[in-house]
């Protein structure tokens, strides 16, 4: 079925491809059962990019709205290319709510825009303190880093912008929306001062991708990133970046969890085996722990002997 899809959407014109979605999308809600008897209609569907949106976006819309993510976690942002079974999926929503400054958000935003003319996008990055490429060592993300959503303090704003969007298309349960938002932010709040009291001044942690860069700057962190954007480093990059972490002190390397172990304990072995090597999803669902989890491995390596 998949590959029919991908045909269709190699070979007729988009006018052609409008109406089948159209069509599919309308399909999609006609639901009987075999005696007749009415069947509850499916919630509205909204989409978003990645799965800490999702985690954000369901704690404000509750039950009443279903929460679709284009990228599921073990994706690569950099990298992933949605096929035209995943944007076809978009035409069930009521909304597109998107990270802003992701490379596949910028490859499809207008292909969405064109197959879904009607829906509304929202970019829930928007009023956050962007950084910028020359603030981040070693690497390019054209000219903003993306991972806004890998910090307390950026969340906050991010669910904000979603709420926001939330009332603009569904009103009539703005007092809902609202409330379940003071409930968000009370949460986040409380992620922001758990981090604050786990994590001590000044530390140095090292990354391969910097995808921590909002996370350093909201609690005063140095994050040294090793990788450079769409090339391996050099054996001198590498020597000239390890010498780098020795100097800055740095006790412990956050890998992402589909990191190549076998090259981050080379890495270690250069750096003399004083660093300890720790795990984190920056896509996971459950973003919150996953930050608290960060915070706790910093802290950790730089209390050891």
């Amino acid at each position: 079925m998949n590959d029919l899809v991908n045909t269709l959407y190699l070979f007729l014109p988009r006018t052609a491809l409008r109406l089948i979605l159209a069509a599919a999308c309308a399909a999609s809600l006609i639901l009987t059962s075999c005696d007749g008897s009415p069947v509850v209609r499916p919630k509205p569907v909204i989409s978003v990019s990645i799965e800490p949106q999702r985690w954000l976006l369901e704690q404000i819309v509750g039950d009443r709205m279903e929460v679709k993510t284009l990228m599921a976690n073990g994706g690569n942002p950099e990298t992933y290319e949605p096929s035209f079974s995943h944007l076809a999926n978009i035409c069930r929503s009521i909304a597109f709510f998107q990270v802003g400054n992701l490379g596949f958000e910028t490859a499809i935003i207008e292909k969405v825009r064109a197959n879904n003319p009607d829906m509304p996008i929202f970019c829930v990055s928007e009023s956050v303190d962007l950084i910028h490429e020359h603030e981040c060592e070693n690497h390019s993300h054209g000219a903003v880093d993306p991972h806004t959503w890998t910090s307390a303090v950026n969340a906050k704003i991010m669910a904000a912008n979603m709420l926001r969007g939330m009332i603009a298309i569904d009103s009539l349960h703005s007092a809902e929306y609202i409330n379940n938002f003071i409930g968000l932010s009370a949460r986040l709040d409380s992620l922001d001062s758990r981090l604050r009291d786990i994590l001590p001044d000044s530390a140095a942690f090292i990354v391969w991708h910097p995808s921590l860069s909002y996370f350093a700057r909201d609690y005063g962190l140095r994050q040294l990133a090793l990788g450079a954007e769409g090339r391996e480093p050099s054996v001198a990059d590498l020597r000239r970046l390890i010498g780098k972490a020795q100097i800055s002190d740095a006790r412990v390397f956050m890998i992402q969890r589909d990191f190549d172990r076998n090259q981050a304990d080379a890495i270690v072995a250069g750096l003399g085996g004083e660093v300890t090597v720790a795990e984190f999803s920056p896509l996971s669902y459950d973003f919150d722990t996953q930050l608290i989890s960060v915070a706790e491995s910093i802290a950790s390596a730089a209390t050891a002997d």
